[in-house]
């Protein structure tokens, strides 16, 4: 590890010590003042209501440090008004299945994970009906603070959410250790069985997979420490959310990628349309010395109505990563469940209908390597900037191992469109464009040589290490 990367982690080290100690506050403390609640009021984007408070209530259950989980859970079973009072809190996870519940946090309240999950939002059971109006907010208009205390590559997601409707989630802070799991989970409710079933002998999609967050918004939420394949925000699943004002420190910020690709991916083995992402805006969408602001990969779901806006990133590789769905174009994996061995076949999926609008940046401060890249990533690097003889592990290693350090590369990358002239989708080769005519594209503080309409790439622009244009075959491929 080079001198500068080893000064940078010790800062940071010491800059999350500094923060927790201040955060420690009296464990003990009087209610919030209910007037002191920021009412987020009914959330409309562009026409549409995402969110509306439906818990009126005046009555509050009020919880302080010393609460057993036990305790807390009972109040939380009731639904209803939860407000936790300031202090240091070392919880396991919190289960919120009760329809019309809201959760109200001092802003100066900070929850220590001692479980891998800590705001579990879902359902008791995959069978139990779906939870309506719940909400998780910040009293005032600061951040209540979470931290992970895990251990990088580890399984650490403060608020998970699954077959929810009518939910928001705003105002937190999350100081992680680069834990290899989103931070803020939207997903189908899972039980386990596959995402292709035997109904009376004939293969049927697994309907348990439809069962996604739907009108919802999370707002006002950061975190650091980012694991490079993972997020603040990340879609596995959900229709008609609106995501804004959201940061991110490494890592990504905002990932859409409904399923993981792998044969043990049971999302991708439920059909295109099963889990897959409807109606999504992703709005002031901010990353700083990570990978990219907003990373998309559809592995085998068919995404539709996706809107990006004011997408921006400091020191970081990318603003935007459009990846293609690396699936053949019609894919086999046999599946055993309960006694039956079949055939699930399950093809490349894509986005379609992804407009861009805004400000879509990205800023080059200084000339240190904090951007992090992946190896698909290397040929897109410029090639005056390229260390060693450019081959992947010339270069350094970020903090967790799972990718790569270079200055900044490019504001917007399609590595899921081959070609600029490339207008309709590619369903053969898993390819898909992107709408960029109302976004204003900008590089800060770099340039790239190939890069145009202000700091886009295309996959044809990808250039060997010898610095020569890959042949058709190889953008293709």
């Amino acid at each position: 590890m080079n001198k500068r990367l080893m000064l940078k982690k010790v800062s940071l080290a010491m800059l999350l010590a500094a923060s927790t100690v201040a955060h420690q506050i009296p464990a003990m403390a009087t209610a919030a003042d209910s007037a002191s609640y920021q009412d987020i009021g009914t959330i409309t984007y562009k026409g549409k209501t995402y969110f509306k408070n439906n818990v009126t209530t005046a009555t509050k259950s009020i919880v302080i440090p010393s609460d057993t989980l036990s305790t807390i859970q009972a109040k939380l079973d009731a639904g209803g008004v939860i407000q936790f009072t300031a202090g240091t809190y070392h919880l396991g996870t919190m289960k919120i299945q009760t329809s019309n519940t809201r959760i109200e946090v001092d802003s100066s309240a900070v929850f220590n994970m001692r479980s891998n999950i800590l705001f579990d939002i879902r359902p008791a059971t995959v069978s139990s009906p779906q939870i309506e109006n719940i909400e998780i907010s910040s009293l005032g208009t600061e951040r209540f603070t979470i931290i992970t205390n895990g251990n990088k590559g580890g399984d650490k997601r403060p608020v998970r959410l699954a077959n929810v409707k009518n939910f928001a989630v705003s105002g937190i802070d999350i100081i992680g250790n680069y834990e290899g799991q989103p931070y803020v989970v939207l997903a189908p409710y899972q039980d386990g069985s596959p995402g292709t079933i035997l109904v009376n002998g004939e293969q049927t999609y697994n309907p348990i997979f439809g069962l996604v967050p739907t009108y919802g918004v999370i707002q006002n939420v950061g975190a650091v420490n980012i694991h490079g394949g993972y997020a603040t925000v990340q879609f596995f699943a959900g229709n008609n959310v609106l995501v804004r004002d959201i940061d991110g420190q490494n890592g990504v910020t905002v990932r859409l990628e409904p399923g993981s690709g792998k044969d043990t991916d049971n999302q991708s083995l439920a059909g295109p349309e099963l889990g897959a992402l409807h109606d999504i805006v992703l709005k002031n969408i901010r990353n700083t010395n990570g990978f990219a602001a907003v990373y998309m990969k559809p592995h085998a779901k068919v995404n539709r109505n996706i809107t990006l806006s004011n997408i921006s990133a400091v020191n970081s590789a990318f603003a935007i990563h459009a990846d293609v769905a690396k699936f053949k174009p019609d894919d086999k994996v046999t599946v055993t469940w309960k006694g039956e061995t079949y055939d699930v076949h399950r093809k490349r999926g894509r986005f379609e209908n992804v407009t861009i609008d805004g400000n879509v940046f990205l800023k080059q401060q200084g000339d240190e390597k904090l951007a992090w890249f992946a190896i698909s990533d290397t040929w897109y690097i410029d090639y005056a900037k390229r260390d060693g003889e450019g081959n992947y592990y010339d270069y350094t290693p970020n903090y967790d191992n799972s990718k790569r350090l270079t200055t900044t590369i490019v504001p917007v990358l399609m590595i899921s469109h081959e070609y600029r002239t490339d207008t309709e989708f590619n369903i053969e080769r898993g390819n898909y464009t992107l709408d960029l005519s109302k976004a204003h594209v900008k590089s800060i503080g770099f340039t790239h040589p190939l890069a145009t309409d202000g700091g886009v790439l295309y996959r044809e622009d990808a250039r060997n290490k010898l610095n020569e244009p890959l042949t058709d075959e190889q953008i293709k491929q």
